[in-house]
């Protein structure tokens, strides 16, 4: 009953939980602080899961809005032409029709196992809007947005707030939350704390801002000034994580027996994945392309279990025929 009731009461605020906004105007933002303000290089974003590109395209426009304005305010026209440079994951093919068509260069490929596109440090910014909730190794996920990014660059996490205020009630109640629900897509939940800790693991990432978006159960007039106000009990939380000076793997937190845990998560001693090399880009795709060869080889030499099976079945078959052989060999040279 209390479920059905936050129902109706949210229906038609669900386009906030996005927090296009948010994203947007992050996205602007450092591109005013980067030297591709200056002309100097192109403002490279990477999108995992983008969608239709709206993220990216939202970033692209306000980029170019910003400028046009300072323009206008100056009374000269743009002696720098912004250069936004847009990549998106995505497979799903009517999507990826959707951002070619509006200038986004996509890569298909899973997040959770294969290396991201791109040489190490080459990115700008990386956002994960309402994707990291449905990952398991979000472990091989932080390291490789530790990987791709710049010093100094952004990385955006978009996720639904495991404490938020309607989440809280249904725990009071004793109703499961909707952010990780078993009949759900989602298999992680997030709460700032918890998100702070693990983003900041090895020092590779720093949280420089966090916002909050929408707030069930109430309708837009209200939720918006109160995910303002109240952001840690907001339906949607956006992490604005900065990645540091630091070197090192982020996959380094699943070493040592300290750190054991007992899931084999992607790229832990447990569930190794292939060497990549610390310049990334072509030679690093090429080194873990030949790494798999070398896996497929040595998984290939190896005979499989129904290979096995068999083999053992034929000469348990064979054993008693032989036995019968010698008999008969016997029983002639008798006669």
């Amino acid at each position: 009953m209390l479920r059905s009731l936050f129902t109706r009461l949210k229906s038609g605020t669900e386009y906030l939980n996005y927090g296009r906004d948010i994203i947007r105007h992050w996205g602007a933002d450092l591109y005013e602080e980067s030297e591709a303000s200056a002309g100097l290089e192109a403002f490279r974003v990477l999108d995992l899961g983008c969608g239709h590109g709206e993220d990216l395209r939202n970033i692209r426009a306000e980029v170019e809005e910003r400028a046009e304005a300072e323009g206008e305010r100056n009374s000269v026209s743009l002696l720098v032409t912004p250069r936004v440079e847009l990549h998106g994951v995505e497979g799903y093919a009517p999507y990826v029709a959707e951002c070619r068509a509006a200038g986004i260069q996509t890569h298909a490929l899973n997040i959770e196992r294969d290396p991201f596109p791109g040489p190490s440090a080459s990115y700008d910014l990386i956002v994960a809007n309402q994707i990291l909730e449905h990952t398991k190794e979000i472990f091989w996920i932080f390291a490789e947005v530790a990987r791709l990014l710049k010093p100094g660059g952004r990385f955006i996490a978009g996720v639904p707030n495991l404490a938020s205020f309607h989440n809280r009630l249904l725990l009071m109640f004793g109703q499961q939350p909707t952010q990780i629900k078993s009949m759900s897509a989602h298999v992680r939940g997030f709460t700032k704390p918890d998100m702070r800790e693990f983003a900041e693991t090895g020092g590779l990432f720093r949280l420089i801002g966090f916002r909050g978006s929408n707030f069930y159960p109430l309708p837009p007039f209200l939720s918006k000034p109160l995910a303002r106000l109240f952001p840690t009990l907001a339906w949607g939380s956006f992490y604005l994580l900065e990645r540091t000076e630091a070197d090192g793997d982020f996959l380094k937190c699943l070493t040592g027996d300290d750190n054991f845990l007992e899931t084999p998560f992607y790229g832990s001693p447990q569930n190794p994945a292939p060497t990549r090399r610390a310049s990334g880009g072509p030679a690093s795709r090429k080194s873990t392309g030949s790494s798999k060869k070398a896996g497929a080889k040595k998984t290939s030499a190896l005979p499989s279990k129904k290979k096995t099976a068999k083999a053992g079945a034929s000469r348990s078959k064979k054993k008693p025929a032989s036995a019968a052989a010698k008999k008969k060999k016997k029983a002639g040279a008798r006669r």
